[in-house]
């Protein structure tokens, strides 16, 4: 499941459900693929720290993205070394390189196949991490992102006419 903050956290509603809503997708059997036995046992969560600065300037954040799997919750690696789009780190709710990153760092960490990510992370990062609203703090699992993956490639030969087009 996707969840993603409200704005103003001060409110009752604590969590954006349009947003929310938006960005979840779930397996129809309820089920992982048996092609992806584990990839469904990870979850994400972003976090958008704000900070001040010394001169003031209170309008900076720092975002981090941890990943859990197996007990363990650590950094998501941002896989640079695959494609280097922003070796500067990873971010969300806009359509920038550091967006594309973290697009590409969640796919490999679900499904560990360099040549199927490279086909289809520039469109999830349109659909999806483009779409996390800016400065949100949010949560995704393996299974959501499994079900992104399917209805990405189930596209993908459409995807590659429109382009030609």
């Amino acid at each position: 499941m996707v969840q993603i903050s409200a704005q103003e956290q001060d409110r009752p509603e604590l969590m954006d459900a349009a947003a929310t809503e938006s960005l979840s997708r779930s397996l129809e059997s309820g089920s992982p693929d048996s092609r992806f036995p584990e990839s469904s046992r990870v979850a994400f969560a972003g976090y958008a720290v704000w900070r001040c600065e010394k001169n003031g300037d209170r309008n900076l954040h720092d975002e981090q993205v941890f990943l859990a799997r197996e007990g363990v919750i650590r950094r998501l690696r941002a896989r640079t070394g695959l494609a280097g789009q922003s070796p500067g780190g990873l971010s969300w709710g806009d359509c920038g390189s550091a967006h594309t990153q973290l697009a590409l760092a969640m796919l490999m960490e679900v499904l560990n196949d360099w040549p199927r990510v490279q086909r289809i992370y520039h469109d999830f990062h349109v659909l999806f991490v483009s779409k996390i609203p800016r400065g949100a703090n949010w949560t995704a699992d393996g299974s959501d992102i499994i079900a992104w993956v399917h209805e990405l490639e189930s596209k993908l030969p459409a995807l590659q006419e429109s382009t030609q087009s």
